[in-house]
């Protein structure tokens, strides 16, 4: 049997830990959490979320006496453990580490880690990034954190090492008010928090980090080791990892908003397709929209009637609710997806100021769609010319994509992006990512050699698509028509199996022959039946003897498309795989620096 569900606070659960209550079952692995993981957790802590359920096994003399367990991460070995950690390791050993400051080093790293509460960012209600990490090679204990110096240093910074949660008495000591008082003072003087806030308001909500509560559930000693290891299995193995997107659904279900449903019978496959991620980037465009934030924490904030904490116009904090009941919310649901699919159409299309991903995985990064939605949706209600808005659209998205800014976790750089693009709409203060890419980074960053796979890889296809490419050998612009069974698809130029290259001409073929310098959009069957194996110098020949291309200048007109340019194909006549890379690195450098040119006119975007 298992005891009702109770609750421990963060303060409880780190002082069992150190009094050896808790350890870790053999069977489980180890703590693996990344340092970025751990500040996620308190972040959701600072705010107050849901942070998951902890499950114990509570145990009976015999097995506390058995050698089968393994301390909390960072603690001491116990001989007298009351219960074993069946699901939650991760979230304890991640408090226990970043607030006891143990002399251990991080797992799976050789250094130490120490984590800090930016204070200023967190009174703001600047929660992403509010904690943050450093390392070191050497151990620094509390004492050292807590001398004159970095006292000093920290009121400066205006952040707070968490170690110093581990000392309750100290947060109520004289010594701590007086540095949360000169912090709050000099903060204030330089208009950094707002004026209302006092030090005793700071105290409490430092203090409230260590009331912050966990559900547990707790499973009786009277099971035994082979029940508990099933549980274990069926947690771990057989469990659902639910998304945010699956959350929302549970918490909508009261309201009426049967939201798994709404999404599933969405007659817009093209848009449900896109990713398996959609209906998640789906909330993630009304987050933008409502709040500018979009990070699973902030979207939480959309269930009906919920209050969260924004900063009003002057300044300073109010609590407000984002949606006031379900209607509002079906309404901003309906809404997204209208403008996801605008921005899915933009991405997907090729025309003025579309960006080419004739298919969804051309598409270079799924995670630009919320946003490309939400400034759709914003741009609705500002006065802006269309045609400046489009130029600073097309040299944003081309310099966020070959940027690879959005590329793995990227809910602050899609927040960031939208708040900039709010700005350019009020003074046409520049966006950031749109000048991310300029001569500097195309010169020293870019490095198209290297582009196997990934989204630099895919804008580069949909540039292809944007030219209007036509295939070597059918002639056929490879931007339109039915491409479900597949029938174009990016393929090598110089052939990944190709025979009789001179090994003086092709020294970078082995590093280089999957770059996209050696790839373009061709149908499958051109690849297939035409290309095969060839070299380049054969089945150019075979093109001008069948009559697929006339003449010399209708071969250069064909092939400049592809960024093939006169240079480039001469090197293919002659099999010269080295000297190729070179010139259509060239060509094809010259044609990036043209997308994201401050002085971008139609015919470029073109």
């Amino acid at each position: 049997m298992a005891e009702d569900p109770g609750k421990s606070n963060v303060r409880e659960l780190i002082s069992d830990v150190e009094n050896g209550n808790y350890v870790i079952p053999y069977f489980q692995r180890g703590f693996e959490w990344e340092p970025s993981m751990v500040s996620d957790l308190f972040e959701s802590i600072l705010q107050d979320y849901y942070a998951g359920l902890l499950l114990f096994w509570e145990l009976d003399s015999n097995m506390r006496e058995q050698a089968s367990w393994d301390p909390v991460w960072g603690a001491n070995r116990t001989d007298d453990p009351e219960k074993a950690i069946l699901d939650g390791q991760q979230r304890i050993s991640s408090l226990y580490y970043a607030i006891t400051n143990p002399e251990k080093k991080f797992p799976s790293r050789k250094t130490y880690y120490r984590w800090f509460l930016d204070l200023t960012d967190w009174l703001n209600g600047e929660i992403d990034g509010a904690v943050y990490y450093n390392y070191a090679m050497n151990y620094r204990s509390l004492e050292s954190m807590k001398t004159e110096e970095k006292r000093k240093k920290w009121i400066e910074k205006g952040v707070m090492p968490l170690a110093i949660l581990s000392e309750p008495d100290y947060l109520n000591s004289a010594e701590f008010g007086e540095w949360i008082q000169q912090y709050v003072e000099r903060a204030k003087g330089k208009n950094l928090i707002p004026d209302d806030i006092s030090t005793i308001q700071v105290s409490n909500k430092i203090q409230r980090i260590l009331d912050y509560e966990f559900i547990t559930t707790t499973l009786s000693e009277e099971r035994d080791m082979q029940d508990i290891c099933n549980i274990f299995a069926r947690i771990n193995k057989k469990g659902m990892n639910l998304s945010t997107f699956d959350l929302m659904n549970a918490f909508l279900y009261p309201y009426d908003i049967e939201l798994r449903k709404r999404w599933e019978a969405l007659d817009n496959e093209r848009l449900r397709s896109v990713d398996g991620s959609m209906n998640e980037y789906i909330l993630k465009l009304i987050s933008l929209h409502v709040q500018s934030y979009c990070s699973s924490k902030y979207i939480y904030n959309l269930i009906p009637g919920e209050e969260t904490e924004k900063k009003t116009d002057s300044g300073k904090s109010e609590m407000v609710v984002l949606v006031k009941d379900a209607t509002e919310f079906e309404e901003l649901w309906g809404k997204a997806i209208d403008y996801a699919e605008q921005a899915r159409e933009r991405v997907m299309n090729v025309g003025n100021y579309e960006f080419g991903a004739i298919k969804s995985n051309f598409i270079p990064n799924t995670t630009i769609l919320p946003v490309l939605g939400a400034l759709l949706w914003e741009k609705e209600n500002r006065q802006v010319p269309e045609t400046e808005f489009n130029r600073m659209l097309s040299r944003w998205y081309w310099s966020a994509t070959l940027s690879e800014d959005y590329s793995g976790s990227s809910d602050t750089t899609m927040a960031k992006d939208f708040r900039d693009w709010k700005q350019w709409f009020e003074d046409r203060t520049p966006i950031e990512r749109a000048s991310r890419v300029d001569e500097n980074f195309i010169e020293n960053e870019l490095d198209l050699r290297g582009a196997t796979r990934g989204s630099r890889y895919d804008a580069v296809l949909c540039m292809l698509a944007k030219r209007g490419a036509e295939d070597f050998f059918k002639g056929r612009t490879l931007d339109t028509g039915d491409y479900v069974q597949d029938k174009i698809n990016d393929h090598h130029i110089f052939p990944s199996n190709v025979e009789g290259l001179d090994p003086e001409r092709s020294q970078t073929f082995s590093e280089l022959s999957d770059s996209i310098l050696n790839r373009t959009l061709l149908l499958d069957e051109t690849n297939k039946h035409r290309i095969s194996n060839k070299k380049p110098s054969t089945y150019l020949t075979e093109m001008i003897e069948k009559g697929v291309v006339d003449d010399d200048s209708e071969l250069e007109r064909l092939m400049a498309d592809h960024f093939i340019s006169p240079a480039a194909i001469e090197r293919m006549l002659e099999d010269d795989f080295d000297r190729f890379i070179r010139e259509r690195e060239k060509t094809m450098t010259k044609h990036i620096a043209s997308l994201v040119a401050a002085d971008q006119n139609e015919a470029v975007v073109q």
